[in-house]
């Protein structure tokens, strides 16, 4: 599905610079592993407790055409480790008061919402065809935001591999369920368990996305990447994140975090 049929048929995350907890229950890997990609999974965008934030996302296609979009969001883990986000797009004007929402589940599938001012409808997210589609143009899916190819997956713990003089664990998920991704390998830090870089596969063994943590801070004591870089290996395209203001809100209550909201 290209990128724009989102404003027809609707189909952040991951950003590492989109996206964005505490894993629920992993299935049993390698000695060491499921502590390394719970904390690979909180470090990254959305997952810091009850946090808000501005953000952008800057698109660039292959030829350098680059857009950006303006967007707030809101996320909040609750004492299961799981997660509700709520983002709400500002700029340009051609994306202005879309509203999307997700919630974690931790047996049941996540549940994705998706508001759109022009149709002053809301509808969810279901399927395969729809959860695989762009979001916002991004060159991450709305599974992709989900981070269920890597929540639940089975583990392989490769040797160590340093990146950029930092130790890192080399660690390979094979999703369990259906996925766009064969496997997905992450090269997570070992002093505080930030994703460094995190690459996604088909089953033919062809690189299709890879994702660069490229800047970290401290938000209420735990790492969280605020900038990140996302390459489509076949089209070019890249996708960069960039946290622009992140503060810790605990005062955000469930009910903010509901489809009822979106077109508030």
């Amino acid at each position: 599905m290209p990128r724009s049929a989102f404003f027809h048929a609707p189909t952040l995350a991951a950003l590492a610079a989109l996206g964005l907890l505490a894993a629920p229950a992993l299935a049993a890997p390698p000695e060491g592993a499921a502590d390394l990609v719970a904390r690979s999974l909180r470090s990254e965008l959305f997952s810091g407790g009850s946090v808000r934030m501005r953000a952008h996302l800057v698109l660039t296609e292959k030829d350098g055409k680059r857009q950006e979009r303006a967007f707030s969001a809101w996320a909040k883990r609750d004492a299961q480790g799981l997660r509700r986000t709520l983002v709400r797009f500002e700029a340009p004007a051609a994306v202005e008061g879309i509203a999307f929402l997700m919630t974690q589940r931790e047996r049941e599938p996540d549940e994705q919402y998706l508001y759109l001012p022009k149709f002053k409808s809301t509808r969810r997210i279901a399927g395969t065809a729809e959860r695989q589609g762009s979001f916002m143009g991004s060159d991450f899916s709305y599974a992709d935001l989900e981070r269920r190819d890597v929540r639940d997956a089975t583990y392989e713990a490769l040797a160590d591999e340093p990146i950029g003089g930092k130790a890192c664990a080399h660690v390979v998920a094979r999703p369990k369920g259906a996925s766009a991704y064969a496997r997905v390998e992450l090269w997570i830090r070992r002093d505080d368990g930030v994703p460094l870089r995190i690459a996604m596969f088909d089953a033919d063994g062809a690189l299709l996305k890879t994702t660069s943590t490229k800047r970290v801070r401290a938000v209420g004591g735990e790492p969280v990447v605020v900038e990140s870089r996302t390459e489509n290996a076949k089209s070019g395209h890249v996708t960069e994140l960039v946290v622009d203001e992140i503060v810790r809100d605990d005062a955000l209550d469930d009910a903010f975090f509901s489809p009822a909201n979106l077109a508030r």
